[in-house]
């Protein structure tokens, strides 16, 4: 499928066929899509959680306020990003990802610090975590699409709930997003979409 198309025809399904199922092939192809999928710096201070046994789905169900559309699933994807406190260019973490890159490490670490200090000055560095992990969702969202697997991006959860299906230290992790994926059970619905000429500002 032509990623325009699949974007067309891709709708937040809220209900599933929980007789068919997602290889696994596919379900590895959809996180890598995930994996892929461009990080501030580079840092990658994400983790990908694949839900898919039915004692883990129905607690995650509660969690996500009891959404149809996790219950049904073939499996949900939760994006989960570490706390700002993992973000300190001089914590072990930041150093560890930055001696991947062809410059000395140094070098990473005085490009990055400047926005690091303007991040932590304004508050924002939980914000700033959590926001990529939308960039993944989207890639494997659309990337199911082209597959015929739909999806559905699920804002709405408990946070503390999510950590406690997903056994993760609060201290540690927050949730960005979920997205659960299936085979629908309900009919395609029409994009409603603005159109470009109402959408778009030229400068």
């Amino acid at each position: 499928m032509e990623f325009l198309d699949a974007m067309q025809h891709r709708f937040a399904c809220k209900r599933y066929d929980e007789h068919k199922t997602v290889s696994d092939a596919q379900l590895k192809q959809i996180l890598e899509y995930g994996r892929l999928t461009p990080t501030s710096f580079g840092l990658e201070l994400w983790s990908f959680h694949v839900i898919r046994s039915a004692g883990k789905k129905q607690a995650l169900f509660h969690a996500c306020f009891d959404q149809e559309s996790v219950a049904t699933s073939a499996f949900s994807v939760a994006v989960m990003v570490r706390k700002a406190v993992f973000a300190d260019p001089d914590g072990d973490l930041v150093q560890s990802r930055g001696k991947r890159f062809p410059d000395p490490l140094d070098v990473f670490i005085d490009d990055y610090r400047p926005y690091y200090d303007y991040l932590n000055q304004e508050g924002h560095l939980d914000c700033w975590l959590k926001s990529q992990g939308y960039l993944a969702i989207a890639n494997m969202m659309t990337g199911a699409a082209m597959m015929g697997v739909q999806s559905c991006a699920i804002e709405g959860y408990n946070e503390q709930q999510v950590l406690d299906v997903l056994s993760l230290d609060g201290n540690q992790w927050q949730t960005s997003l979920l997205a659960t994926f299936g085979y629908p059970a309900e009919a395609e619905r029409p994009k409603i979409r603005e159109s470009l000429e109402d959408l778009v500002v030229y400068h």
